[in-house]
């Protein structure tokens, strides 16, 4: 018998029949396979393996293609899901099915970067990609840019981000553990980064030099912010929490005063945004089309290359804290409709 899904809401999805599914993401923890598991009916895989030297980024990679074949040899899925980039994992797909399992389904699900360089310079991954039997981006704008690129209509579908409403019990587990990890007065806001070439992290801590009364809370791995951002001479109301685990990110999520997702780059949809959303938490935004369109209430817009604009916007976000959560919880149900309606294709692709 088919078991009854939840949503992450807690309504309960019609049963379907779903083949056997793996999904591999080669990262430590990603909010949007996880949001979308239940859903779907895939077992999710995070390989999070890293060193600090980018040199033996190779060693790495082997290492993370010995552990996927395991689990494709172990399982033998009937659909592989494979988070992209980084662009070895498609190869790896293509290899295993090629060699070993030949009616294997490949869905490549792409974030922003896939399409950008060095990613998408190497060779032949626009071939593999129309040979996948689903490419599934976030966004329109991406959707373009996969067009332009070569990937053909047929094999993209858009789906964006999931919301993933916590549970009461996540939410009061969250409001106990996190003054052990911020012993700061309020108000704090917390900034997820990725700290990639397209963060503003420079006009970030100028605006925490601008904001002296608020704590700034950067979570991720400081890591890579190496070769791309100086984070010698931090403000004093900066706190670098460094990558944290998912239970500790909720918490924070959870108890934050607003929520920061910036980025350079239009086309760019931030995974933050998306956690603010499902968190209920007002959020201060780059001001991009893509960004204001995706999240048209419930933020803050502000010039991510200002830092006084970064700063004013978060003290905006503050004050008007409640209007701005109520907006909120009414955007996360429209997304949520959104998402069921774009999800829909890929559960007929799943079952065909």
């Amino acid at each position: 018998m088919t078991p009854l899904i939840l949503h992450p809401q807690g309504t309960p999805t019609c049963p379907r029949a779903t083949p056997r599914q793996l999904y591999i993401a080669w990262v430590p923890f990603q909010r949007r396979a996880v949001a979308m598991e239940a859903d779907f009916g895939y077992a999710l895989h995070h390989i999070g393996v890293s060193f600090r030297s980018r040199v033996l980024r190779p060693l790495e990679y082997l290492l993370k293609a010995w552990q996927t074949l395991a689990l494709l040899l172990r399982d033998r899925p009937q659909v592989l899901w494979i988070q992209m980039p980084p662009a070895p994992l498609l190869y790896l797909a293509f290899v295993y099915r090629q060699l070993f399992q030949q009616d294997l389904k490949i869905i490549a699900d792409c974030h922003n970067a896939t399409f950008r360089r060095p990613w998408i310079e190497f060779p032949g991954v626009i071939w593999l990609f129309n040979r996948c039997e689903g490419v599934v981006v976030h966004n329109p704008f991406v959707e373009e840019q996969a067009l332009a690129l070569g990937i053909e209509a047929a094999v993209l579908r858009v789906l964006r981000d999931r919301t993933l409403t916590p549970t009461p019990a996540t939410l009061s587990a969250a409001t106990t553990s996190t003054s052990e990890r911020v012993a700061d007065p309020r108000p704090w806001v917390l900034v997820p980064c990725s700290f990639n070439a397209d963060e503003p992290i420079a006009e970030l801590f100028q605006a925490a030099r601008l904001a002296p009364d608020l704590t700034f809370v950067l979570t991720g791995n400081t890591r890579r912010a190496q070769g791309r951002h100086c984070l010698d001479d931090l403000p004093k109301n900066i706190r670098l929490a460094g990558f944290v685990p998912e239970a500790e990110f909720n918490a924070l999520l959870a108890s934050a005063d607003a929520v920061v997702g910036l980025t350079k780059l239009e086309g760019i949809q931030l995974s933050v945004a998306n956690e603010a959303l499902s968190y209920g938490q007002p959020m201060v935004l780059s001001n991009t089309k893509l960004l204001q369109a995706f999240f048209p209430q419930g933020a803050v817009y502000v010039d991510p290359l200002d830092g006084a604009a970064i700063a004013q916007g978060c003290y905006t976000a503050i004050a008007n804290a409640e209007s701005l959560r109520r907006s909120v919880v009414a955007l996360r149900q429209a997304v949520e409709a959104q998402w069921q309606q774009q999800a829909e294709p890929i559960h007929r692709l799943l079952e065909s």
